[in-house]
């Protein structure tokens, strides 16, 4: 458990299971109109979930829990890229506020905060990774929020809705984070 101000970040629970489920079963809820999530994903998941409890050295999925009411109300997640010729974990990082009520209050934020404070804190990693849908505006500014600079584009390296779409890669460095964070 990761505990901030106003969110802590937690392993999943057995119960938390319905609660992707019900995400899932809304396009906009989970991932909103920019990135593809499908029900179907949830048996890799839960079986992954019987195996590591989905969290690991190598990644994981923790959710954000209001620290007031207890009350899920998105998750973080990471995994590690890598990289050729390199010899230091770079972890990619992802975020999800499905609860519509709870968006643009600061949850996902300090979730994505906690995460990254963890995950510098934890590695030896010189930067930590973020993509998303060009289009993803929201998360762009969140992520430059938290000292993300846009890196470049992946052209039409992610198929969704029949298209072929742009795809934004953000990194944040080790120094830069510590610049905002004050470590």
């Amino acid at each position: 458990m990761i505990k901030g101000k106003k969110v802590l970040l937690r392993k999943i629970r057995d119960e938390d299971w319905e609660m992707f489920e019900k995400w899932g079963e809304s396009r906009d809820a989970l991932w909103g109109p920019y990135q593809r999530f499908q029900i179907d994903h949830l048996p890799l998941l839960k079986e992954a979930y019987q195996k590591t409890g989905l969290i690991s050295r190598d990644g994981g999925i923790l959710m954000i829990e209001r620290l007031d009411d207890q009350q899920v109300v998105g998750f973080v997640r990471f995994s590690m890229l890598s990289i050729p010729d390199s010899d230091c974990p770079c972890p990619e990082i992802g975020f999800g506020v499905p609860d519509q009520s709870a968006r643009g209050k600061g949850y996902g934020k300090e979730g994505l905060a906690l995460l990254l404070e963890y995950l510098f804190s934890g590695y030896p990693t010189e930067r930590i990774a973020a993509f998303t849908d060009v289009e993803n505006i929201p998360a762009q500014n969140l992520m430059k929020r938290l000292g993300f600079q846009q890196e470049g584009v992946l052209r039409r390296s992610m198929f969704r809705d029949g298209e072929w779409r742009d795809v934004a890669i953000y990194g944040v460095l080790r120094s830069e984070w510590g610049e905002i964070n004050g470590t």
